[in-house]
């Protein structure tokens, strides 16, 4: 339960870092692009829900008509559920070399040490392994989440399926953000796995956090930098 706690309070502790001195300009690209993602998808989103709601609307009777409104309170609740399954990886593979160098920031912060100082060139020259690693960490979801959701169609087991998506969705946020500042340092996938496993608690309570904070407007904007800092200081901390 202890550790439970302690991985609730890490991107609490996450926020409190991004607005030290200095952080701000390492925030404000990966805000920016989350801020992009979500005004896009929401109008996209809002667009297409309008022209089916006036289709639904012509083909309901008169008395009926006020199924309209229950449809938008549907609609705010399926935007919630697709901005956190779907936005949310779109949002961490474009500001992915954004997060390293975030993450980077942040244990310079805290350590007072720096990982390795690199030219422009190289950082830039490094951006297509960093989405590499998280396209790989993309790929160890897609299939684990597919065989979830063909659970949620086998009647009884439906129930075990809604607890197993929402516990592993927290398992893979917490993957996608401690993979910054392991990467920094060069630890291999595999080896971060295995040290998740070791943390399990902490990880599943940092994930669950995180999770519930992609799914409150306006707080979900500043979720992904908070969850990079938050992530970096787990990980630190859990290391020693």
């Amino acid at each position: 339960m202890t550790q439970s706690k302690l991985g609730l309070n890490y991107l609490f502790q996450g926020f409190h870092l991004i607005c030290q001195p200095g952080m701000k300009r390492f925030v404000a690209i990966p805000l920016a692009i989350n801020m992009s993602l979500f005004v896009g998808l929401f109008f996209v989103a809002r667009h297409f829900i309008h022209v089916f709601n006036l289709w639904f609307v012509n083909h309901l009777p008169a008395w009926l008509h006020w199924l309209s409104g229950i449809l938008w309170v549907v609609f705010i609740f399926c935007f919630l559920l697709v901005m956190v399954y779907t936005f949310v990886m779109f949002a961490n593979l474009i500001a992915a070399p954004f997060n390293s160098f975030l993450a980077e920031e942040i244990e310079f912060y805290l350590t007072g040490n720096k990982i390795k100082s690199r030219s422009m060139y190289e950082n830039i020259k490094d951006v297509p392994r960093i989405v590499g690693r998280q396209l790989a960490i993309l790929g160890y979801y897609l299939p684990r989440a597919l065989l979830i959701l063909i659970l949620f169609i086998i009647p009884v087991v439906h129930i075990l399926a809604a607890v197993l998506w929402i516990l592993f969705n927290a398992w893979f946020l917490a993957f996608t953000y401690l993979d910054y500042p392991t990467d920094n340092h060069q630890i291999p996938l595999q080896a971060v796995k295995i040290w998740m496993q070791n943390k399990r608690l902490v990880t599943l309570g940092f994930g669950l956090t995180v999770l519930v904070a992609n799914m409150i407007p306006i707080l979900n904007l500043f979720a992904m930098p908070a969850a990079v800092a938050g992530a970096t200081k787990f990980w630190l901390e859990e290391s020693q």
